[in-house]
């Protein structure tokens, strides 16, 4: 996963008002070999992460952190700490930053590469190397401490250059696909896409296209241009599990089945694409040890049983023998001094006098007795032998049975050691001021309006008295203890967004507490609403007064709570949070209580995702808060 030129650009975008006079106040080197920047100023703390090769992004929080810092990681530190950013700048048609730096009266500049062989490296005001990340020699360059920085030969700028202009100097016999990634400066994924959306064959040479193709390319360019700046940014998924972060959903990869989980910022679309891809690593490493370990408990257990069971059958062998020979102890006590062979029912015994043995053949083994022993001490000491094997073998299963639990035990903890993985890579997100609706309930309609509820009497006063204005659109219940909502901007809505507001009304009032399916919902326009009672009369606590004609609808009492790939917590009616997931649970009114409704929910909802335990506590917690009256049941779908 790395960042074009496109999206850095629109990155930086994101982030330089945020970062810029900010104070540098720690340098850490990661064990991805990522640097943080840990920087602080007056309305932000949080850290800069600063992915060689691939791309950069913001977070306002904190991540876990080696417990030794690196010798570059040192140098980096003693370099940058307590340095302030004056500017930051995207170099023309490539993809290296450069920030602006200050600190002691000096002028510093930190330059990241985000070239194949990407790195971070610190020059003084006349460009010299001070340190880099990573000491490189290329063939046009060198990038070690001493040397005079230079940056990488100058390319083509797809958003500065005229686009026809940069088409006519494509190599002729070269595909327009590779064409446009390399020599025009798009990249692999946005020449894709361009191809793609000017309906060309990705194969096809410079040389044999039409006038009419070369119009449609440009078109298709600036198209994704566009796109690139104000789109909305999505973390896609591919079918077969790589994620991108992306400025929008891009055409071509929807046509190769890629999902979209819509995100915030594309700086946000990054750290989450980011974080995944790091877990999913760590995820493999972690897996791949403990099955490692489980192979080889298993492989321990393996050979024990194995050898226990040529023990077994050694012992069971013994025994029958010894059975046999003690069968027949008195014949064999009859000819053990007559030399020669003799034969006794199946036995085949030869004796030699000279030496006082006797050779006994039996289910084809061969036994060596004393002439001048008890015959019977010696047939009972192999009955001893067949007792030892026994118990040695079953020491050994008993051994294995020991290495077998271990190994299930391991098994069973690969998911905890999952989670740890992941709470390992995951920045501690910092609680954030928030938009002003947080303190309230909302959500956004199917067409993409925002609707925000009261909680009780007190916050829908506060609600309509703070944020009501002359566009918006008030909804009510027809019953007494019902949210007020607010549809911002709702003249403009279309039936849709005044449905879902409608029902989000009614799913929080007290018609959801008495069992009921549905309700009837009134709204009005804000001049409609007053405060003041009229002279003698008396107005209760969450009140209000309306004037005039309202208009009614009769809506289904549903909630649809769901979440996303990040793990974001969606709800509102089922219309609305069906355009941001399909990963969703229907509540309707019930009597099953929250506690037990939030467990079913979650079980649901996290069944195909790595979520960890500290999650998935908070997710329980936070999906009982939105249960209306703490009750209700989830609806078949």
């Amino acid at each position: 996963m790395n960042a074009s030129y496109l999206e850095l650009q629109r990155l930086l975008n994101e982030i330089l008002s945020i970062i810029q006079g900010a104070r540098i106040s720690n340098v850490y080197h990661m064990e991805d070999d990522s640097i943080i920047l840990k920087i602080r100023s007056e309305s932000f703390a949080g850290e800069l992460r600063i992915i060689p090769g691939k791309f950069l992004y913001l977070v306002e929080g904190s991540y876990e952190k080696p417990k030794e810092l690196t010798h570059r990681g040192k140098a980096l530190r003693s370099l940058l700490a307590n340095a302030r950013i004056k500017a930051a700048e995207l170099v023309e048609g490539e993809r290296v930053i450069i920030f602006h730096l200050e600190k002691g009266g000096k002028e510093l500049k930190l330059v990241c590469e985000f070239l194949p062989k990407g790195t971070v490296i610190v020059l003084d005001e006349n460009y010299v190397i001070l340190e880099s990340l990573h000491h490189l020699e290329m063939r046009d360059r060198k990038i070690v401490p001493g040397e005079r920085y230079t940056l990488p030969p100058a390319k083509q700028s797809i958003s500065k250059d005229p686009i026809p202009s940069i088409l006519e100097k494509l190599t002729p016999k070269r595909s327009i696909v590779s064409a446009l990634a390399v020599e025009a400066g798009l990249g692999g994924r946005y020449a894709e896409e361009v191809i793609y959306l000017a309906g060309i064959n990705p194969s096809k040479k410079v040389k044999e296209l039409s006038r009419d193709e070369f119009k449609k390319i440009c078109e298709a360019i600036q198209r994704v241009l566009d796109q690139a700046k104000c789109g909305g940014p999505v973390v896609a998924f591919s079918p077969e599990g790589e994620v991108q972060a992306l400025p929008y959903p891009m055409e071509s990869l929807n046509a190769k089945k890629w999902r979209f989980e819509e995100a915030p910022s594309l700086n946000e679309a990054f750290r989450l694409a980011y974080e995944r891809e790091l877990a999913r690593k760590l995820n493999e490493e972690k897996r791949k040890a403990i099955e490692e370990k489980i192979n080889e408990l298993e492989k321990r257990a393996h050979e024990r049983r194995f050898s226990a069971q040529r023990l077994l059958k050694e012992s069971e062998e013994l025994r029958k023998i010894a059975e046999k020979l003690f069968q027949l102890s008195p014949q064999i006590e009859h000819v053990k001094n007559k030399p020669g062979r003799h034969e006794i029912e199946e036995l085949l015994i030869d004796v030699d006098a000279a030496a006082k043995k006797l050779k006994i053949k039996i289910q084809e083994k061969e036994l060596e007795f004393n002439a001048d022993e008890s015959f019977m001490r010696q047939v009972s000491k192999l009955f001893d032998d067949s007792k030892k094997a026994g118990n040695a073998a079953r020491k050994l299963l008993n051994e294995a049975e020991e290495l077998e639990k271990k190994a299930d035990k391991l098994r069973r903890g690969i998911r905890e050691a999952v989670e740890q993985a992941m709470i390992q890579v995951s920045a501690r997100i910092k609680v954030s001021k928030g938009k002003w609706y947080d303190r309230y309930r909302w959500f956004i309609t199917s067409e993409g309006f925002l609707a925000v509820a009261g909680k009780d009497a007190s916050s829908n006063i506060s609600l309509l008295k703070k944020h009501l204005e002359p566009s918006d659109l008030v909804f009510h219940a027809e019953v007494r203890g019902a949210a007020a909502v607010i549809l911002k901007n709702g003249k403009a809505s279309g039936e849709a967004s005044r449905k879902e507001a409608a029902q989000f009304a009614a799913t929080y009032s007290r018609a959801w507490r008495e069992g009921l399916s549905q309700m009837t919902v009134y709204y009005i326009e804000p001049h409609q609403i007053s405060f003041t009672p009229p002279p003698g009369h008396y107005l209760p606590k969450g009140g209000f007064i309306i004037k005039g004609e309202r208009k009614y609808l009769t809506v289904k009492l549903e909630l649809a709570i769901g979440i996303s790939e990040n793990l974001e917590l969606i709800y509102g009616p089922p219309e609305a949070v069906s355009k941001k997931t399909k990963n969703f649970v229907k509540l309707i009114p019930g009597t099953k209580k929250a506690g037990d409704l939030v467990n079913e929910i979650v079980t649901i909802l996290c069944r195909e995702l790595n979520v960890n335990a500290r999650t998935m506590k908070m997710l329980k917690s936070e999906i009982a808060e939105l249960i209306p009256y703490g009750r209700g049941e989830i609806a078949k779908k």
